[in-house]
């Protein structure tokens, strides 16, 4: 049997596992409650444990030093430079949470277009109407060449496609 003393001298009553204290001692051979108490900072067979000495010993933080690895994140909307890729509209002289400060990548359809300051600039042709599943596949191309990029070769690869091709590329 080991003896285990309670941090607290003199106490009389239950303990962890079922011990019952007296006077703050108990005696038990259960490993797990023997284990629990030298954690728990109990007297354990006349040694006191400390739970935390196992513990690192404190760093002052005077001691620390700070060291940057990559680059240091910027936010184009309010800091925009010159090689940003596809800044925000308007970053840098709105306010960046506003609705003057539109961010290219998200979908036109959410966001309204940046107004023209009054240059006369051409205005895009509609986009034609996306043709019905059931439609030819002449109709098809023929959306899909509205549609893609001016491309020679993309042009050429799209009087070759199939309608289903044509349907999972762009019709949707």
């Amino acid at each position: 049997m080991t003896r285990i003393e309670t941090p607290v001298a003199g106490f009389t009553g239950d303990g962890p596992g079922g011990l019952h204290f007296v006077n703050g001692v108990a005696e038990t051979d259960d490993d797990a409650i023997i284990g629990y108490c030298r954690g728990a900072g109990y007297i354990v067979g006349g040694q006191l444990t400390n739970p935390l000495a196992a513990v690192a010993p404190r760093t002052d933080p005077r001691h620390i030093t700070v060291q940057r690895i990559g680059t240091p994140i910027r936010d184009a909307a309010v800091h925009p430079h010159q090689d940003d890729h596809l800044p925000p509209h308007g970053a840098g002289s709105a306010d960046p949470h506003g609705p003057d400060v539109i961010a290219p990548g998200l979908f036109l359809s959410l966001v309204p277009a940046p107004q023209d300051n009054g240059d006369q600039a051409e205005q895009a042709e509609p986009q034609a109407p996306r043709p019905a599943v059931a439609a030819p596949v002449a109709e098809w191309r023929a959306y899909a060449l509205t549609v893609a990029d001016s491309d020679p070769a993309v042009h050429a690869e799209i009087d070759k496609a199939t309608k289903a091709e044509l349907i999972r590329t762009y019709g949707g």
